[in-house]
């Protein structure tokens, strides 16, 4: 699973079961999934891809993670889409229901925003990993601004 690109609005989604490229609007996602009692407030799950129903998850990078050993691969570049996309869903209160602060106070969820360093050397076009042509899903997709 892998998103390619994030913007003000939404998140390019690439199945991996089926191939095609999905458009999610980011107020349609939440940071936190359920299991049993505890809440996972590192993972994000995706909405059922509406080709072939699967669906998928999201999992920020632990904060004591060491480096990624090959900076500027396409891993690399996903870890920090998925890192940024985390903190943009915690900044705008996108969070499953157990994670939401009590009486309005800062949260507890650790976001590690892109900053603007990473952003202009791995990002340099916007917040997207090109795919390879032989590589598009379905139709192209649109570029955004």
């Amino acid at each position: 699973m892998a998103i390619h690109e994030v913007t003000a609005e939404d998140v390019l989604q690439r199945c991996a079961r089926c191939g095609s490229g999905n458009r999610l609007a980011l107020d349609t996602l939440e940071v936190g999934v359920a299991r049993r009692e505890d809440v996972d407030d590192g993972i994000v799950q995706l909405p059922p891809c509406p080709a072939c129903r699967s669906t998928e998850f999201l999992i920020r990078a632990a904060e004591d993670e060491p480096e990624h050993p090959a900076p500027g691969s396409f891993g690399h570049l996903h870890r920090l889409l998925v890192g940024h996309l985390h903190a943009e869903l915690v900044q705008r209160g996108r969070l499953h229901t157990v994670l939401k602060p009590k009486g309005g106070g800062a949260g507890k969820v650790v976001v590690r925003p892109l900053s603007q360093e990473a952003r202009e050397r791995w990002f340099p076009q916007g917040l997207r990993i090109a795919v390879p042509p032989d590589e598009q899903p379905g139709a192209p997709e649109e570029p955004s601004q």
